[in-house]
């Protein structure tokens, strides 16, 4: 079987809180790209091809279920399936250091066709990401591949904007010397997520946001 295709991804990441209240941060944000990364034909996923990267097995305890999704989504649009690259926006284990990601991007193509700036997509929100912010609402997606940026808007369940995030950066691949500092940055970055969400979380509590508890369903409804 083919190996997956490994890009290395740099850029910058922005949150901004909206609404009585302010608060907004921006750090760089280092990971992997990974292009073509499922079989549909065999029903397999293809391994990356590096010494130093990893990634668990089938990139992802969700990856059953995102695969399942874009199956249902390629079958309503009588899309041809061996037609259709999946890529994903993940942090991968450096060596010995596991990565933490608290979020991951999967991407399905039609043919090499590229994802169209102007769409939005709606998804209901029933989980809990952070406790100033509700556990019920929504978000809205936008993607654009070149230049490559996510923009995710995160809306509480009365509709009011709560917080706006943009992902931005480049695609690339890297040898050489190059290829090595950016593998130092990049356990850097993936180190350094716990610290900022708690950091970050100690500015709002300082700044007496509204704390929201989990309830009785905890985490997920």
């Amino acid at each position: 079987m083919d190996k997956a295709k490994l890009n290395l991804f740099d850029g910058d990441v922005s949150h901004r809180r909206v609404g009585n209240k302010k608060h907004q941060f921006e750090y760089k944000y280092k990971s992997a790209f990974v292009e073509d990364i499922f079989d549909f034909n065999l029903e397999k996923f293809k391994r990356i091809n590096s010494k130093i990267l990893s990634f668990a097995d089938n990139y992802s305890d969700m990856s059953g279920k995102v695969i399942d999704s874009m199956k249902s989504f390629i079958k309503e649009k009588d899309i041809e399936a061996n037609m259709c690259k999946v890529n994903l926006l993940r942090t991968p284990n450096i060596g010995f250091i596991k990565s933490f990601n608290p979020v991951c991007f999967w991407f399905v193509e039609n043919n090499g066709e590229a994802i169209s700036e102007n769409i939005w997509l709606e998804v209901e929100k029933n989980m809990y990401v952070s406790p100033f912010a509700e556990k019920s609402g929504f978000y809205k997606f936008n993607l654009s591949r070149n230049p490559f940026k996510i923009k995710i808007n995160q809306f509480n369940k009365e509709k009011k904007a709560e917080i706006v995030t943009n992902i931005r950066g480049t695609i690339s691949k890297m040898i050489g010397i190059k290829k090595l500092i950016f593998y130092f940055g990049l356990a850097l970055s993936s180190l350094l997520v716990l610290f900022r969400i708690h950091i970050q979380a100690f500015f709002l509590w300082i700044k007496k946001f509204k704390i929201f508890p989990h309830g009785d369903s905890g985490y997920a409804d």
